[in-house]
């Protein structure tokens, strides 16, 4: 692929399906995706405590985005990793809720559930990218 750097709109959207071969790519930074994911259930019971139990799905944002952002950072294995992420906290959230009862008060009833997945999602998508990349395998 060659350098897109001259080609605008149309470079910008084909660097972000796919990078050039030669860029080095590292892992997700384990360090602030753990304060996103602390922040997040931490800022999701503040509101449920607060009374505003609709707006618990904040909770889920926030490591949806930071795994986006490390997504458009070109992080290796990125693709499969958010695909990885996403789908644990979700199976998670659907695990949790299954298996706890739900408490007195409805606000609470989602926040054990957010917070397991959204914290399971973050370490999942940082353990994907941090498998080994195909070409530093395959050298002798």
């Amino acid at each position: 692929m060659p350098d897109d750097e001259g080609r605008g709109f149309a470079g910008s959207v084909r660097r972000f399906f796919r990078w050039p071969r030669e860029v080095p790519r590292g892992p997700a930074p384990a360090v602030p995706l753990a304060r996103v994911g602390l922040f997040s259930v931490a800022a999701g019971a503040g509101i449920a405590a607060l009374g505003w139990g609709d707006q618990v799905v904040l909770m889920a944002l926030g490591p949806v985005y930071a795994m986006a952002d490390d997504v458009l950072k070109g992080v290796r294995h990125r693709w499969p990793g958010f695909a990885v992420g996403l789908a644990a906290g979700w199976g998670t959230v659907v695990l949790v809720r299954a298996t706890t009862s739900a408490p007195a008060d409805p606000d609470w009833a989602d926040c054990p559930a957010l917070a397991a997945g959204s914290l399971v999602a973050l370490a999942a998508f940082a353990a994907v990218t941090r498998l080994p990349d195909r070409r530093e395998t395959a050298r002798p």
